[in-house]
């Protein structure tokens, strides 16, 4: 019985797959993502990604991936993206989506649970969730993290990949051992977004700022403490 939705979903999913691909509308959208990013690789990933958010609201995971695979991905594979990171940017972003308002289905049932307003978990959620808005387009910049390659390459993305969703997300959220100000918040977030482009400069750059934000708030949360 617990299969029951999923199969629901799938069918549902195949049945607008199938519409797609019969009329057309599929390969209409691809070729409409391309001919608007000029076949630009950046921006047809950000054109998906909003295609990706729009298509995923309101559907559980498994239907979001059915339509956008069909709808979405063959655009960036054409543009060049190698086919498993196509498939799981617009898997990743079907995920997202379920926090993403207006819709935020997942926080519709945090909100049910912990009988808060549904607005404020919808947009917490949205805030808190932003970093992952970044991650997938490292899968473009560092297939490694797909496991794409030799195991120091893996390794090595990896752990730059997680120190620069960690600056991201001390800019998001406002705090890296004290709040910080907006001017610290925007050098971590440029400091983060360094590490996401996967070039050894921009890696150690990216590594050098986080370095010398993450001493400077220490310093001050020692006065801080001195002080009180």
């Amino acid at each position: 019985l617990s299969a029951v939705p999923i199969a629901i979903a799938c069918a549902s999913a195949g049945i607008i797959a199938g519409i797609l691909s019969m009329t057309g509308l599929g390969s209409k959208f691809s070729t409409l993502i391309i001919h608007i990013s000029g076949g630009i690789p950046l921006v047809a990933l950000l054109l998906t990604m909003v295609a990706s958010l729009i298509l995923g609201m309101g559907l559980p995971t498994t239907a979001a991936y059915l339509i956008l695979a069909t709808v979405v991905a063959p655009a960036l594979v054409k543009l060049g993206v190698p086919l498993l990171t196509a498939h799981m940017f617009v898997f990743f972003f079907g995920c997202i989506s379920t926090i993403t308002p207006p819709v935020a289905l997942a926080s519709y049932v945090a909100a049910g649970i912990s009988n808060a307003s549904i607005d404020r978990v919808s947009w917490t959620a949205f805030r808190f969730g932003l970093a992952s808005f970044i991650l997938p387009f490292m899968f473009f910049w560092g297939p490694a993290l797909l496991l794409q390659g030799t195991w120091t390459e893996i390794i090595y993305t990896v752990i730059m990949a997680l120190i620069g969703i960690f600056a991201i997300a001390s800019s998001i959220v406002g705090y890296l051992n004290i709040k910080i100000n907006l001017l610290f918040r925007f050098i971590l977030f440029v400091a983060g977004t360094l590490m996401v482009y996967q070039g050894v400069f921009s890696d150690i750059l990216g590594i050098v700022v986080l370095f010398i934000i993450y001493i400077l708030t220490k310093r001050i949360s020692r006065k801080v403490i001195i002080s009180s």
